[in-house]
């Protein structure tokens, strides 16, 4: 096992606002899609505009007014369709003009069966209306009057340049002297210079200002597309909700399996240990007195079964909440894993020093890594494996990755029932996902990533729960339970004939069941110094490290 350490850099402030003149220019370097998407948009006015004489010749010139109420209504019908397709390709366009895109379209299920039926369903839909009125109505006179602004400006730019040089080279040759032979002809002769500085300059100022018109243009047109072509806000918190739902049935679902399987191995293994200690337990008090040899080894057969019942105890601790997790971090937990992987395995452990993760995402982490290696070792027939942790910012927001990767024969899909599966369950309830390309032949490639949630705040999590609508005192609150034992105020809290604990016994528990201090029970900052390795000798003698030998045993 190899295991780097690269510590990310520390994350840089946003960068500032850039300069007018930098904005400036990236005005003149989007001009080009700007005026290209102007340009289709005048072709396409012009196409709406045809298109509304040849639809108005279809319903007025025919002089049937039957056949043109029939044909009004399947135009219309028609018309909502195109529409719709009209509208996604200006969505594309404004794209192509890097304009912002509009929130998207829950666009309804056509579910009703009959074609009658799909046309109802189809003219009940608002959104189809709406770009059915982009369409037909706002786009042809928006557009031309949007390309009638972009058009005086290029004519203003050219006219001033063309218009300018053409009096100066006419003033020039004398071309004016036959224009009346009057005061006008002399007048234009006299101030031809100043006439043509005068168009130069409205020329130069337009032209400075033409990036700016035709972007204000584009931003004009994708305003007014993207209020009638996007989504509605109530169908965004309508998603929201469901996928919460969703969410909170997953983590539900994933946390009910668990405990389930928790429950089932508890009761295969350690119960059983526990059944066969107490009755070698109780046949050893019976034969104490009359065979105290048969009563040493009734004892050490209890003695054994209560190790084995503790080895898996704490075996079965690491599927929620393993002690070296809880001691010392994500990153020395998962060194662990590596170290028991039966695939050689690489851990490059790239978290940011200081980096604080909440509990639960460690916790489900861990897990989710342990999966994923597991899954290596049994389906995957790899030589070598590579698990990478790290945790990127990025627009201000800080991500959990765990990326697995193997050299095996590939082919892993996500199947109903299998770890995969319960991988993605557990990552809808903390807001993950997981990214899984596995070709036949392999490599597989395994990429987890979790947002990490700020974590909560200790006064809060250490708070009892107060019910705002349970008295503390007075008729309204029920009475004790006189079945219930009370406590004796005048008994002791200790008791002193009772003997005291084991303080080696008390640790062993500790440390198998994950007990941590209050000021730890939400979020835990990563030492900054260097963790000893499982595996090697710690410098200092007081500290243990668990080998494999050890744990086997």
């Amino acid at each position: 096992m190899i295991t780097e350490t690269s510590p990310m850099p520390p994350t840089t402030a946003p960068a500032a606002e850039p300069p007018p003149r930098a904005l400036y220019w990236r005005l003149w370097a989007a001009f080009p899609r700007d005026i290209g998407y102007l340009a289709l948009t005048g072709v396409l006015v012009v196409v709406a505009f045809a298109a509304y004489g040849i639809v108005g010749q279809i319903l007025v010139g025919t002089g049937n007014a039957l056949f043109a109420f029939v044909a009004f209504f399947v135009l219309l019908l028609a018309g909502l369709y195109f529409g719709r397709l009209f509208g996604a390709i200006e969505l594309v366009r404004l794209s192509w003009a890097r304009h912002p895109a509009p929130r998207p379209v829950a666009w309804r299920t056509l579910t009703l069966t009959g074609r009658f039926k799909r046309l109802v369903e189809v003219a009940a839909d608002p959104h189809y209306w709406l770009y059915f009125a982009f369409t037909t109505i706002v786009f042809p006179w928006l557009g031309a009057l949007v390309v009638a602004v972009t058009v005086g400006m290029l004519l203003t730019v050219a006219g001033g340049i063309v218009g300018g040089s053409i009096v100066l080279v006419v003033s020039g040759e004398g071309g004016f002297s036959g224009i009346n032979g009057g005061w006008v002809s002399s007048a234009l002769i006299d101030h031809a210079p100043a006439a043509a500085v005068v168009a130069f300059v409205v020329a130069l100022g337009a032209l400075a200002l033409l990036p700016f018109v035709t972007r204000g243009m584009v931003l004009v047109q994708g305003a007014v597309a993207t209020w009638m072509l996007g989504g509605f806000r109530s169908e965004q918190l309508k998603a929201e909700v469901a996928g919460l739902e969703v969410s909170r049935s997953a983590a539900v679902s994933a946390e009910g399996t668990a405990l389930r399987r928790l429950e089932r191995d508890i009761h295969d293994g350690p119960q059983q240990r526990l059944i066969r200690l107490q009755m070698d337990l109780s046949a050893a008090s019976r034969v104490v007195d009359t065979d105290g040899t048969r009563a040493r080894l009734l004892i050490d057969d209890a003695s054994a079964q209560a190790r084995e019942a503790l080895e898996e105890l704490r075996a079965l601790s690491r599927g929620f909440a393993p002690p070296l997790l809880l001691d010392r971090g994500l990153a020395a937990a998962l060194d662990a894993v590596v170290d028991r992987s039966t695939v050689p395995t690489r851990f490059t452990d790239e978290l940011p020093d200081g980096i604080e993760i909440p509990v639960e995402i460690e916790r489900n982490a861990y897990f989710i890594a342990a999966e994923l290696l597991a899954n290596i070792g049994k389906h995957s027939r790899a030589d070598r494996a590579e698990l990478i942790l790290s945790a990127p910012t990025h627009a201000g927001a800080t991500e959990l990755r765990v990326i697995v990767t193997d050299d095996g024969a590939g082919g892993a899909t996500v199947r109903p029932g299998h770890g995969l599966a319960g991988i993605e369950e557990r990552l809808v309830g903390l807001g993950g996902r997981l990214e899984l390309r596995s070709p036949e032949g392999g490599p597989t490639h395994a990429s987890v990533r979790i947002p990490m949630a700020p974590a909560v705040p200790e006064a809060e999590a250490d708070a009892p729960a107060v019910d705002p609508d349970r008295p503390a005192v007075g008729p309204d609150r029920p009475a004790a339970d006189p079945d219930q034992p009370r406590v004796d105020l005048d008994r002791p809290a200790v008791d002193p004939d009772q003997p005291a604990a084991d303080p080696d016994a008390t640790a062993e528990l500790d440390h198998l069941f994950g007990e941590t201090p209050p000021d730890q029970a939400h979020t835990r900052p990563y030492p900054t110094e260097e963790l000893p390795r499982v595996g090697d000798e710690p410098s200092d003698p007081s500290v243990r490290l668990s080998r494999p030998a050890e744990r086997d045993s």
